[in-house]
C-alpha cells in the first residue's frame, strides 16, 4: 500500500510540475536590424565578398544574446547577396551594437543588378532578412530563432550630382 501511494504522489508532482511550466512563455520581440555600412572586400571571376556592418538593437527589457545570424539582402526583388555569422553578442536591454558580418555574392547577381538599376530611374529598392538564433543566457545551444526583416530605398542621383 505504501508504494502504490508513493508512486501516484510522484506522478501527481510531474503532473504539477508540468501544469507550472505549461504557463511559462517565450515573448521576445525580434531585434532592429539595419544596415550601417557595406564595403566590397575581395572580388574575383565568379563571385564578390563584402563586408557589412549591421546595427542590432535590443527593443526588450531583458539581454539579448546572439548566438549567430543568417542573412539576405535582395536588390529591386533579386537576391544580391547573402551569409551567415557565428558572432556572439549580449546586448543589453534596450541597446545596441554593431556587426561585422561577410556576404557572398556571385557575378551573374551584381551583373543583373547593375542592369536593373541603369533600367530603374536611379532608385534602389532594398530588403535585408534573416534569422537570428539567440538566447537570454550564454549558453552553447541557441533556445530560439526569431526573423528579422528590414527594407528601404536608395536614390542614387543624390550620390551622382
Amino acid at each position: 500500500m505504501h508504494h502504490v501511494i508513493y508512486r501516484y504522489l510522484v506522478l501527481l508532482i510531474a503532473s504539477l510540475s508540468l501544469a507550472g511550466c505549461a504557463g511559462i512563455t517565450y515573448h521576445a520581440q525580434p531585434p532592429q536590424v539595419s544596415i550601417s555600412d557595406i564595403r566590397l572586400v575581395e572580388a574575383q571571376l565568379l563571385e564578390q565578398r563584402y563586408k557589412m556592418t549591421l546595427r542590432v538593437q535590443n527593443p526588450n527589457d531583458f539581454p539579448f544574446f546572439i548566438k549567430g545570424l543568417s542573412y539576405q539582402l535582395s536588390i529591386n526583388g533579386s537576391e544580391f547577396a547573402h551569409g551567415v555569422s557565428k558572432q556572439s553578442h549580449n546586448i543589453l536591454p534596450y541597446d545596441e551594437v554593431l556587426l561585422s558580418v561577410s556576404m557572398v555574392s556571385n557575378t551573374l547577381n551584381v551583373i543583373k543588378q547593375l542592369q536593373a538599376a541603369s533600367a530603374v530611374n536611379d532608385t534602389l529598392h532594398f530588403r535585408l532578412k534573416g534569422t537570428v538564433s539567440h538566447g537570454t543566457i550564454n549558453i552553447s545551444a541557441p533556445l530560439y530563432h526569431l526573423p528579422f526583416e528590414k527594407e528601404g530605398t536608395l536614390d542614387l542621383s543624390s550620390f551622382i550630382n
